[in-house]
């Protein structure tokens, strides 16, 4: 049977994608496969990532805003071209501008003013650059959380995106990616099964890719340069290695065959499921994003950039 993801890049006119890491971070190397995969099938492909690194890279809380990074072609107020020069104000080298090293360009998406401005930005890009195809890429599997599991990390950014996935599926054909099953330890592995078989179940599901010795080769440069965890244990798996590997914050993951998978979902469906990426659609910043999970009871990796800030700031 062909796989639904098939149909859907057989549609595309243009032939052209955009493919961006939703979490930030790393997440952009687990775009590789599915570059590579929309590749085979005639496609040209821009590689992107949401702004925002974790602390041990960028010391300020937060995704950055477009208008904080220098040596940057702006293409709107949420959208812009990241090269390898480019900086944050403060000097700090973002992971746009790392991937950069390898990839060229990236596009540099800025989640800080809302979903609603987000997807605005993204749509006009899209048009501009008669791109036809937009999917976003979670590292792990945390974006297909209900929002009640009790190890999620790092909601707000992934929810944000979700929504925003969404709402650009009535503007062009979008996918939402899950590269490296589990692989952030966020999900406990029967949540995650669960939480897929619910889209199974309400026909969410596109299909699945793996990858090889070409996309290992590709991924393995981009780490040498990239700041990622949950994006290198599917690498350690392709070499062969199943194990439990324990992250830095302590969280335990299990590296195993599944982790070289890239499964791909309907937004629709994944919005559907997925509670925080509900409560977060209509909220026009950032900060309103993180106020509305937090009234759920939700701490967001916001908040933990902050508590970690505070707490160095207090013990210098």
């Amino acid at each position: 049977m062909k796989m639904e993801i098939l149909r859907i890049a057989k549609q595309c006119r243009f032939k052209k994608a955009l493919i961006f890491g939703m979490g930030g971070g790393g997440d952009i190397v687990g775009c590789v496969t599915t570059a590579n995969f929309l590749k085979e099938l005639g496609f040209e492909v821009l590689y992107g990532s949401i702004v925002w690194d974790r602390i041990v890279v960028d010391p300020k809380p937060g995704p950055r805003m477009i208008e904080e990074l220098k040596n940057i072609d702006v293409v709107n107020s949420t959208v812009a071209i990241a090269n390898e020069h480019t900086r944050t104000y403060y000097d700090v080298i973002p992971t746009v501008a790392r991937a950069s090293r390898i990839l060229k360009k990236v596009v540099a998406l800025d989640i800080t003013k809302g979903v609603k401005k987000l997807v605005d930005g993204i749509a006009s890009f899209v048009e501009q650059s008669k791109i036809d195809l937009i999917v976003g890429m979670d590292s792990g599997g945390d974006a297909l959380c209900m929002g009640f599991e009790s190890g999620i990390k790092s909601p707000l950014a992934d929810s944000i995106c979700v929504a925003a996935l969404y709402k650009l599926k009535g503007i062009e054909k979008s996918i939402i990616g899950v590269f490296g099953f589990g692989s952030d330890g966020e999900l406990r592995v029967e949540e995650l099964l669960y939480n897929m078989s619910i889209l199974m179940k309400n026909r969410g599901f596109y299909g699945c890719t793996s990858f090889g010795e070409k996309e290992y080769d590709l991924m393995l440069g981009l780490t040498k340069h990239v700041v990622t965890e949950a994006s290198m244990l599917p690498l350690k798996a392709y070499e062969g290695k199943f194990c439990l590997e324990k992250m830095r914050d302590g969280r335990t993951v299990l590296v195993s065959p599944l982790s070289t998978l890239t499964f791909y979902f309907d937004p629709e469906k994944v919005f559907e499921l997925n509670s925080l990426a509900k409560e977060v659609l209509n909220a026009e910043s950032i900060e309103e994003a993180n106020k509305k999970l937090n009234k759920l009871g939700v701490f967001t990796e916001l908040d933990y950039e902050r508590a970690v800030s505070d707490f160095k700031q207090q013990n210098v």
